[in-house]
């Protein structure tokens, strides 16, 4: 049985087990908080800290670009059992929950790296919560995640090659997952779409997975506003341009459980590499590193690319916004087929 921690004195625990087991005691169990800001004039940038309480390490990443050049900085530091879960920081990055589900505080501050940051998000919405997708191959478990996402409003500055760009109550959003996931990066078949939409009032959200043959396996998505998700979607279809596996623009057809419909229309305007920050199956990118990468170059766009958040400009029947595409593209009957 897993030794107590301090944890066990909180009132909090919901197994008849001591508060550090986990549905599953596996290396890959995590607990990961991922954050995602289009500050504008073609500048991306991109967050993240996660624990892995049975790995014994915790992990943080933080990156921005400017459209041409793409930084990254990923930290790692020991974890040990009766450490405090919560601690905010690794490394130079330092990700808050100074008001849970209300405020986070995001700082980045390395000396001699060309990116810092110092953001505040505030809530602009309730929080929704995905469905869990569990996948068993072979009578094992996987896959057993779920995440809330939330609209907010970030205010701060952030400094790209000693250049500054403020930011004040710009929308955006943030992911907080935990569970057991098999693996970081995009699909080598099938398809992934979310889709972050920030309205003037309100933030339409929707998340798609499809297998190589184009099936669709998981639909989830919402409508929300100041009163939380007001409307779900049932179903959603897709027409999406690419530049051979990276998104250009395109068009999702939303039906929400209502019975209404919302065409989305976008054009990508800038992307970040998620792989560049770990989402990735090369090992050498899950290890504490920094990089300068010149995303103007072919052979590193192809290199880097994989799972990818796509800046985009949106317009929802007639309605103007902002906010990302986040895609992976595997074998897929549609837009990518098997040779």
């Amino acid at each position: 049985m897993t030794n107590l921690t301090p944890s066990d004195e909180s009132y909090t625990h919901q197994l008849v087990a001591p508060a550090a087991v986990t549905a599953h005691v596996d290396p890959a169990w995590a607990e990961r908080c991922y954050h995602l800001l289009h500050v504008g004039d073609g500048v991306i940038l991109h967050a993240g800290r996660a624990l892995y309480p049975h790995a014994g390490s915790r992990t943080g990443f933080a990156g921005a670009t400017n459209g041409e050049v793409q930084h990254v900085l990923r930290a790692a530091e020991p974890f040990a059992a009766g450490e405090d879960p919560d601690r905010p920081t690794v490394g130079p990055l330092r990700i808050e929950a100074v008001r849970p589900l209300e405020e986070i505080r995001l700082i980045l501050d390395q000396p001699a790296f060309p990116l810092s940051f110092d953001l505040t998000f505030r809530s602009r919405f309730p929080p929704v919560t995905t469905s869990p997708i569990r996948v068993e191959q072979r009578g094992r478990v996987v896959t057993e995640y779920m995440n809330l996402f939330q609209s907010g409003l970030y205010s701060g500055t952030v400094v790209i090659d000693n250049q500054e760009h403020s930011v004040t109550d710009r929308a955006g959003f943030r992911d907080r997952g935990w569970g057991l996931r098999k693996h970081e990066g995009a699909p080598r078949r099938g398809l992934v779409v979310a889709c972050f939409c920030e309205l003037p009032r309100s933030a339409l959200y929707v998340l798609l997975y499809e297998t190589a043959s184009g099936g669709r396996v998981f639909t989830n998505g919402w409508l929300i506003d100041e009163r939380g998700a007001v409307d779900t979607v049932a179903d959603a279809e897709h027409d999406l341009l690419w530049d051979g596996t990276l998104l250009t623009a395109g068009t999702l057809v939303v039906d929400l459980a209502s019975g209404t419909r919302r065409v989305v229309e976008f054009e990508v305007a800038g992307r970040i590499y998620l792989s560049a920050a770990g989402y990735s199956p090369d090992p050498a990118r899950r290890h504490p590193g920094s990089e300068r990468l010149d995303v103007t170059s072919p052979e590193v766009v192809a290199a880097l690319d994989g799972q990818n958040d796509n800046a985009c400009r949106f317009r929802v029947d007639g309605v103007e916004g902002h906010g990302y595409v986040e895609t992976g593209l595997g074998t897929h009957a549609r837009y990518r087929p098997a040779i």
